[in-house]
């Protein structure tokens, strides 16, 4: 615990904490519990500032720091112990870690196995990447021993990992994304993979990554979710086809660590999805409403494609802010299914409108969601549906907003047709 930290404490007897947001102020709660002396860092609009390390003798660092940040080698240099938030909480307790980590689906999939092991009788915290900050959480634990967190880590908290060690890991899937943070593929999945390498007892991964992760030790593959359709049928929930997989994986990985199926599929009845996750938002007449602004990848948004592809008179939201993507590909993927318009929003919106003659779809500018509706058809016969495909940063501080805006909006048309 504390004790891999001392020799660092004990050189310079103060943590500087790199980043002001959710993270940072995690490390700054549990700096406090254990009265360990902290700065908090910002990133300085001059682009010049450089903080004075030599003051740390450990820097944690929130995870809007990418590798190549110049102040990871800065503080390498002055001789800082240099940690994130997710190795930083690590230290601090005993209880045990499940990881759970992919392109898509990860806060679903932490939900659900949260619930599983509550409803199997064990004490289990949904925590990480999904908002619910590790330390912060370690920080309020009243020396509960026996409550296991189960920790959704994405690829900006994997790579650097040292200290935290979970005893179980699953990873979804994988898909390109996140290429401007870690300079290429490559990177992110050796981010990915560097999680399996951390792990003690055992890796579950989706049966999509079997030809991916060959020969690896303590490393099993689900099956191919096809395999268990008359299991999913029973679960209204399951409706989106990523989902299908996710779900697949955890009721592999819970049967393999003695978990009864009656307690899964207890659990599997009563789960509800994420919010902003391909969930229909509004219904009348022929028309049809779909909200998954969480879906900000091309692996996201395929999954939306495959489970409402059978929908009438499709009519597709995409783009919004880039994070390093081929725009090309999603021409491609798109073409190959029964889309009959296509609405562009956003920054990667203009750089669509500009590939619009090789989609097979009609393909419109329109910048907003408030302009989508504003020149929505009068036709009562369409399936609308906001998967993106891209980040919402360019235009709302996050993914919820944006849903909620689209959820707004969908409303708003709804009362103005009744």
């Amino acid at each position: 615990m504390r004790s891999k930290l001392q020799p660092y404490l004990n050189k310079k007897n103060c943590i500087g904490i790199l980043g002001a947001g959710a993270s940072g102020q995690g490390a700054a709660a549990l700096c406090r519990k254990f009265s360990i002396p902290y700065e908090i860092l910002e990133e300085h609009k001059d682009e010049f500032f450089t903080p004075c390390f030599k003051k740390y003798g450990i820097c944690v660092f929130s995870p809007g720091f990418p590798p190549y940040h110049p102040w990871w080698r800065q503080a390498q240099e002055a001789g800082c112990l240099c940690i994130n938030e997710i190795d930083f909480a690590a230290l601090f307790t005993v209880n045990p870690f499940i990881a759970v980590t992919g392109t898509n689906g990860k806060t679903s999939t932490v939900e659900l196995i949260t619930q599983v092991f509550n409803a199997w009788g064990k004490k289990a915290c949904a925590v990480g990447n999904n908002g619910n900050v590790l330390s912060l959480e370690i920080a309020k634990n009243k020396a509960d021993t026996s409550k296991i967190y189960i920790c959704e880590i994405s690829s900006y908290q994997a790579w650097p990992l040292k200290f935290f060690k979970p005893r179980y890991t699953l990873w979804t899937n994988f898909a390109p994304d996140h290429i401007l943070y870690h300079g290429n593929l490559n990177n992110y999945f050796s981010a990915k993979k560097h999680l399996l390498e951390c792990t003690q007892e055992a890796c579950f991964c989706g049966h999509t990554l079997e030809h991916d992760l060959p020969d690896l030790p303590k490393v099993n593959f689900a099956q191919n979710p096809q395999l268990y359709t008359n299991w999913l049928d029973n679960f209204p929930v399951c409706f989106s086809y990523g989902q299908r997989e996710n779900f697949t994986l955890v009721r592999f990985f819970a049967e393999k660590i003695g978990i009864p199926l009656n307690v899964i599929n207890e659990c599997f009845k009563k789960f509800a999805p994420s919010k902003h996750r391909l969930c229909c938002c509004g219904l009348q007449d022929k028309m049809s409403f779909w909200n998954d602004s969480k879906g900000t990848n091309l692996h996201a948004v395929h999954a939306a494609l495959e489970s409402l592809k059978h929908y009438p008179h499709l009519h597709w939201i995409l783009g919004g802010g880039a994070k390093g993507e081929e725009l090309k590909t999603f021409v491609s993927v798109m073409n190959h299914y029964p889309i009959e318009k296509i609405y562009l929003i956003g920054e990667t919106g203009k750089q669509l409108y500009s590939l619009k003659d090789q989609f097979r779809a009609e393909t419109i500018l329109r910048n907003t969601l408030k302009n989508v509706f504003y020149f929505l058809p009068e036709e009562k016969n369409f399936t609308l549906v906001l998967s993106p495909g891209f980040t919402s940063w360019d235009q709302y501080p996050n993914f919820e907003e944006r849903g909620t805006e689209f959820e707004a909006c969908v409303q708003n048309y709804l009362n103005k047709k009744s």
